[in-house]
């Protein structure tokens, strides 16, 4: 499920639709995709307690809160005023322009009326002969100054004032984790849950559990015997004796399996979610600033203080930086809350805050690698829309993706989808550059949403992926809308899933086979090409001296020498056959089977 802020209200309808019909066994999402597929999770999880029915009713609920979940800390509520007031959807241009310059006068009142008196005085006096005024002439060319010069004089300060304003948000933000709003903090004026409490308690109802006494897991998700399987591989992975064989198995017992992106600034780069390395620490205080207490009093009790580490003779103190308290290990998978999850995907920059943990910076020097803070930000800003959690050359079950896109120029549909399979869907969308500013945002839009863009136009993708089409004034930052814009675009969402009604699975496994038999082919080609030009010999002569990842032991080198003659000899088959896999009409454009980094 796609990321987009207030445009997740599209998700919850549309996956009660596909649940009436399935069974949801891997859920994964990005940003407010996130949070919906965290919601989609503990539905499946508390189905036999009305889950979906419950998850149905979320957007109509929402229809009058949607932009209390937002609610910002004290030092930044200045700023939120102001953006608050650009999102007013009734309110007229002018109307705008006067609220932000009264927010802008409250947020720094005393600079404002500093720089509006010392702009005064100037006029004043030479209005008055520059002393006190003893006549009626001094007294009215005092106040003809006056006048006169007020309007310059309130102009200057509201610049004056808007400075201040400026820096002091540009100063309060890293204190509240570069956001406005931390989704925990409450506003005492909002009779409602902010964003991370009511979404704890909205998870916790829809899985069946009692609200605020013990936060949904992954492990309840994966349910027991997944977890003793975890257990059981986590411990050969840590003595390097893991077969492949166990991963998967372990993958495949899981009975619900939620994954999120969630994207480290630190190290700038994306993350899948729970993390599959044990690199990351949390700060007890810290995390009670973004999570209910329930929450972070399960991940203390889950967890044990990280024990100092040794760089050299240097010690690595495992220390928060902020307030000195040890640090503490995440927990293992299975015991990680799953609102935790959904917050660390939904940091959308600037409006909602980045969630801090902690690590080890090995990249700096021996002497100076020290305890840093690893800032995690929404998922969306490296994958909006992350179709490839769940991908599988040969699928055994159908996936689906729900994504988001601006209304279509030549058409009134309020959804669709490029099935069936042909040229419509070959090439991404289009959108017209008319201005300076439209360039820039072209320039953003590719730079974040390149990979999930060319995904989407690929051969057993476009026909699992059904979009919900939006209006101007619909989803994204729209934290305003109207009860009846929400309801209308809940339903959409139904609308959407409804397309995979007619789903052709058979189809579907088909166009993955042929797609993965040509890529194959190719794969196997480039091997049996580098295998006869020496790679044979280069591995049969370096393999014994290996200095580092050497094979063992010995039997597992004869072993990895024939399996590497077997995998040459079926490369020989298909070269002999003339690559079956490729005869025919293969399914356009052609992928790249290739090596990428694991999330």
């Amino acid at each position: 499920m796609k990321g987009g802020i207030s445009s997740g209200i599209v998700y919850p309808r549309a996956v009660c639709h596909l649940a009436e019909r399935y069974t949801f066994r891997r859920l994964g999402g990005a940003s407010a995709g996130a949070i919906s597929a965290a919601a989609a999770a503990a539905a499946e999880h508390g189905r036999r307690s009305g889950g979906f029915d419950k998850l149905k009713t979320v957007p109509t609920d929402l229809g009058t809160h949607l932009a209390d979940l937002f609610q910002p800390a004290p030092t930044t509520k200045p700023a939120f005023a102001v953006l608050s007031n650009w999102l007013e959807p009734k309110r007229s241009m002018a109307g705008k322009i006067w609220q932000t310059l009264i927010a802008i006068i409250r947020g720094a009142p005393v600079a404002f009326l500093c720089a509006a008196v010392l702009m005064l005085i100037p006029a004043l006096a030479i209005g008055s002969g520059f002393g006190l005024p003893a006549t009626l002439a001094q007294w009215l060319g005092g106040s003809v100054a006056l006048l006169v010069w007020a309007p310059v004089a309130v102009a200057i300060a509201l610049v004056v004032a808007l400075v201040f304003f400026v820096v002091r948000t540009l100063k309060a933000l890293p204190g509240n984790g570069f956001g406005l709003c931390d989704g925990h903090t409450r506003d005492a004026s909002v009779d409602y849950p902010p964003l991370t409490d009511w979404l704890a308690d909205v998870l916790d109802d829809l899985a069946g559990l009692p609200k605020q006494v013990k936060p949904l897991t992954f492990g309840d998700l994966w349910g027991d015997a997944a977890v003793e399987l975890a257990k059981a591989l986590d411990l050969k992975e840590k003595k390097g004796t893991a077969p492949v064989e166990d991963r998967i198995a372990a993958l495949e017992a899981r009975r619900i399996d939620l994954e999120v992106m969630t994207t480290n600034l630190t190290f700038r780069r994306p993350y899948r979610f729970p993390f599959t390395s044990r690199i990351f620490y949390f700060c007890e205080k810290r995390l009670r600033v973004y999570f209910p207490g329930y929450v972070v009093d399960h991940l203390v009790g889950a967890s044990a203080p990280a024990p100092d580490g040794k760089d050299g003779d240097h010690i690595v103190a495992m220390r928060c930086p902020c307030h000195g308290e040890q640090v503490r290990s995440l927990p293992d998978p299975w015991d990680i809350p799953v609102v935790m999850a959904a917050r660390m995907s939904l940091s959308f920059p600037t409006l909602i805050s980045a969630v801090p943990l902690f690590c080890v910076d090995w990249a700096r020097g021996p002497g100076r690698r020290t305890l840093i803070e690893a800032w995690f930000s929404d998922g969306g800003i490296s994958s909006n829309f992350p179709m490839h959690l769940f991908d599988s050359l040969w699928p055994t079950r159908p996936t689906f993706g729900i994504n988001l896109s601006p209304q279509h120029p030549d058409y009134d549909n309020v959804v669709w989808t490029p099935r069936p399979q042909g040229r419509g869907g070959r090439l991404p969308r289009s959108y017209e550059m008319k201005s300076v500013v439209g360039m820039y945002k072209a320039i953003f839009d590719t730079m974040q949403n390149w990979v999930d863009t060319t995904q989407i136009t690929m051969p057993g993708y476009r026909d699992r992926v059904a979009a919900v089409l939006q209006r101007p004034g619909e989803g994204g930052m729209n934290l305003k809308m109207e009860p009846g814009t929400i309801e209308d675009l809940a339903n959409r969402g139904a609308q959407a899933a409804a397309l995979f009604d007619d789903f052709d699975f058979d189809l579907h496994r088909w166009i993955r086979y042929r797609v993965a038999g040509s890529e194959l082919d190719d794969t196997l080609a480039a091997l049996r090409h580098s295998y006869r030009r020496g790679t044979k010999e280069f591995i049969e002569a370096y393999g014994p001296t290996a200095g580092r990842y050497p094979i063992k032991p010995d039997q597992a080198v004869t072993d990895d020498r024939a399996a590497t003659a077997g995998l040459i000899a079926v490369a020989d088959v298909a070269q002999e056959l003339r690559h079956p896999s490729s005869a025919g009409t293969v399914p356009k454009p052609k992928p790249s089977l290739r090596l990428t980094p694991r999330q």
